[in-house]
């Protein structure tokens, strides 16, 4: 390996993960179309949870703010969604509606809770979620309040309804990472890394942490509430405690931190991983399941502090360098 040149080295690098990347992509693709209804379920949620972590990735990842009231957004675009489906609207027009609307109230709300830093903006995104729940809950006229809202049932049947849900998700899961994937090679996502290192040499380097962190929540908040919108869809019923439950935002987090925050494809591996393991686990013990399942996060994420991605990639260097 030490007589490659560094190019030749990393165009390998580039061509393997290109590969990899489109191996996964159409399995993925032909997964839904494979499995039982069961499973369906299963992988739907994974798919689901994946983009959830990305969009955490963003602004956990790459600027290093741990949003854990993220669920917020997620809330939003499920009800903004559902309001304009009982409106009329398309689904198209409803999902990008919750889309857009979703990142644009991170980006206003941004504007403040992004002045704190460390553990109270952490805490103060975690209030903001509380604080969703109580003003869903009193806007009966637009939300249903407590009685919450249900959508019409789809047309299709329900074969067809759950597929196209899994292939939804999916589709959210994979231009998820590819925004990250762009981020991670732009100059926004050089501004975050910078900030997240050291916020006062950012700003001495001309880097508007201000704006870079509104921008990055804002993104995190629209890919967020885009999921938000399809599990609304999804569920055909939403009330606030389930839309705005913190437990989602930590579950995302848990799968981006096992698999790598900050690259590409840890909050995938992460995501899979868990919800996987989480299936197997509930049914092989069914009464202590969650203590199990707790377990082995805590094994993981001591023995593994930087995440799958990073033990698998130096797995991966060590066989090029025993190759002949």
């Amino acid at each position: 390996m030490s007589s490659i040149p560094v190019a030749a080295a990393r165009q390998y690098r580039r061509h393997a993960a290109l590969v990899l990347a489109g191996v996964a992509i159409v399995a993925g693709a032909l997964l839904p179309a494979l499995v039982s209804p069961y499973w369906l379920r299963i992988l739907t949620s994974m798919f689901m949870y994946a983009a959830l972590a990305q969009a955490l990735n963003v602004i956990v990842g790459f600027a290093g703010y741990h949003a854990f009231g993220n669920v917020s957004w997620f809330g939003s675009g499920a009800y903004i969604a559902s309001s304009l489906i009982l409106s009329g609207f398309g689904l198209p027009a409803a999902l990008l509606a919750g889309t857009l609307g979703s990142g644009l109230l991170a980006f206003v709300i941004g504007w403040p809770l992004l002045r704190l830093t460390g553990h109270y903006f952490a805490i103060a995104t975690v209030v903001l979620s509380l604080a969703a729940i109580e003003i869903t809950l009193n806007l009966h006229g637009i939300t249903g309040g407590a009685a919450g809202v249900t959508l019409p049932i789809s047309e299709l049947s329900p074969a067809e309804f759950y597929n196209q849900v899994a292939y939804m998700m999916y589709g959210v899961m994979v231009f998820s990472c590819v925004v990250v994937w762009w981020l991670s090679r732009s100059r926004l996502g050089y501004a975050l890394r910078a900030l997240r290192d050291s916020e006062r040499g950012a700003q001495v380097m001309g880097v508007n942490t201000t704006l870079a962190k509104m921008t990055a929540w804002a993104i995190s908040g629209a890919l967020t509430g885009l999921a938000g919108g399809i599990w609304a869809y999804w569920m055909t019923f939403i009330e606030p405690v389930t839309a705005f439950d913190v437990q989602i935002t930590v579950k995302a987090y848990i799968m981006m931190l096992m698999g790598g925050m900050g690259t590409v494809a840890g909050p995938i591996l992460g995501a899979f991983f868990l919800e996987f393991v989480s299936t197997v686990i509930w049914g092989q013990f069914l009464k202590v399941h969650m203590m199990v399942l707790g377990l082995l996060i805590i094994v993981v994420v001591m023995f593994m502090p930087d995440g799958f991605l990073k033990y698998l990639r130096h797995f991966a260097a060590r066989i090029r360098r025993d190759e002949p």
